[in-house]
């Protein structure tokens, strides 16, 4: 039996080559990824029961498939302003805590990125912290910013519970 951690199994996952496979999103107008093996599935976006006294960014509860799992709202913990339509969506992830659904405007695509074209170490000032950054890529004729998904559900604001 493995025993590492979903930490663990994200970083090797990252590390490895088929991770240069990323899901594209949208989180305030900006574009994002994320190595596509940290995400299980793409949900369709579903009102989550609010929980009392959370951090803003954590927005409550919903249930998949009987599974009760907790939502973060990327937007907000990133900075943005959140809005609703239709294309928001939901990314499910697996982490050491269980389940945790991260809020975006939307899912883009699958995309496929060269090692050379993943700069894990850009000089750039950002909304979202340096430890959630995993790097920019570039594609075609636009920037991906990479982030850690598991970083970026699990700080430790959300596990002084």
């Amino acid at each position: 039996m493995n025993n590492l951690s979903s930490m663990e199994v994200s970083e090797k996952k990252i590390r490895d080559i088929n991770q240069y496979k990323f899901l594209v999103f949208y989180v305030g107008g900006v574009q994002y990824g994320a190595p596509l093996l940290t995400v299980r599935e793409v949900l369709e976006y579903q009102q989550p029961k609010p929980m009392p006294n959370m951090v803003n960014y954590f927005v409550g509860v919903i249930n998949v498939r009987g599974a009760i799992v907790g939502v973060v709202d990327l937007r907000s913990k990133f900075g943005c302003q959140e809005k609703f339509d239709k294309k928001t969506a939901m990314l499910l992830c697996d982490t050491d805590k269980g389940a945790i659904a991260a809020i975006v405007d939307y899912v883009d695509s699958v995309v496929h990125l060269k090692q050379e074209d993943v700069d894990h170490h850009p000089p750039v000032q950002s909304k979202i912290g340096h430890e959630y950054l995993l790097g920019v890529a570039k594609n075609k004729d636009s920037l991906i910013t990479i982030v850690d998904l598991f970083k970026s559900l699990c700080d430790e604001k959300l596990k002084i519970a």
